[in-house]
């Protein structure tokens, strides 16, 4: 079964966890900017994050059997606001790379002016640049996650931004109706905080009309045991009865049509 992996955090993961997720059947990964950085950081050192993901973590996990590719953003939380500003202007010009396919992780976490006024930026950036992007929203245990989600898409409808150029990513069951009810694609992540594989599979199954809108990923970089998640969710889809190529079309083919990867 062929797998690529939406949200992929490669730079905090460990080459022996790259490589055993890329035997688990992983075979190109996107990697968004984080959403925050566990530390007050300039723009400056924003920026060498983004030429990192863009060059060196290309290849290293290139040698490890994973295509990488890129969304680049401005984090809501963990840069001055002298470099918010810079990175924001310095944004446009790195869109243009072949290993960016768009624009990401943005959204809200707690809805702060400053959140709601860099989410409201970042979206009119990838409308001019015709961009999609890949949209944080809080956990499915955090109290703030039913009005943040709400929030995030008034903001997006707000803004005119294309629903459909949208991952409305982190879903569990507790806001999978009403993300489905938009037109956005819906990211199914997997991981400790988020769904288990089981949780991810039963969410597929239980929704077959809407299988050409749903994405699947680990989440991954903070090397957990979630280097098998995706492949995980994979088994137990297998187990709920999905055929192979109903597996693959979400695993496989709706993430590549999306993000327009250039790979076979």
């Amino acid at each position: 079964m062929r797998i690529i992996d939406t949200h992929l955090h490669a730079i905090w993961m460990s080459g022996p966890n790259i490589l055993k997720m890329s035997m688990g059947g992983v075979e190109a990964a996107v990697m968004p900017t984080p959403h925050a950085v566990p530390w007050k950081v300039s723009g400056k050192t924003l920026i060498k994050m983004w030429e990192d993901s863009i060059s060196y973590w290309v290849t290293y996990c290139a040698a490890r059997g994973v295509d990488l590719y890129s969304t680049l953003s401005v984090p809501f939380n963990g840069v001055d606001a002298e470099g918010v500003e810079e990175c924001l202007k310095q944004l446009p010009k790195y869109l243009d790379n072949e290993r960016v396919v768009g624009i990401g992780e943005i959204g809200l976490n707690n809805g702060a002016e400053d959140e709601v006024k860099l989410f409201r930026t970042q979206l009119n950036i990838a409308k001019e640049h015709n961009q999609p992007i890949i949209i944080h929203t809080p956990a499915r245990r955090e109290p703030q996650l039913v009005p943040m989600v709400n929030q995030i898409i008034d903001v997006i409808r707000e803004e005119n931004f294309p629903m459909e150029r949208v991952v409305l990513d982190h879903t569990a069951k507790n806001t999978l109706e009403v993300r489905l009810n938009t037109e956005a694609m819906v990211g199914l992540s997997t991981c400790y905080d988020k769904n288990r594989p089981e949780d991810t599979a039963e969410m597929v199954a239980e929704n077959p009309d809407k299988r050409d809108k749903l994405l699947i990923n680990s989440e991954l970089g903070y090397d957990q045991d979630g280097y098998y998640s995706v492949p995980r969710v994979v088994w137990e889809m297998r187990t709920l009865g999905l055929k192979g190529k109903e597996i693959e079309k979400i695993t496989w083919d709706n993430p590549k049509k999306f993000f327009n990867l250039p790979i076979d």
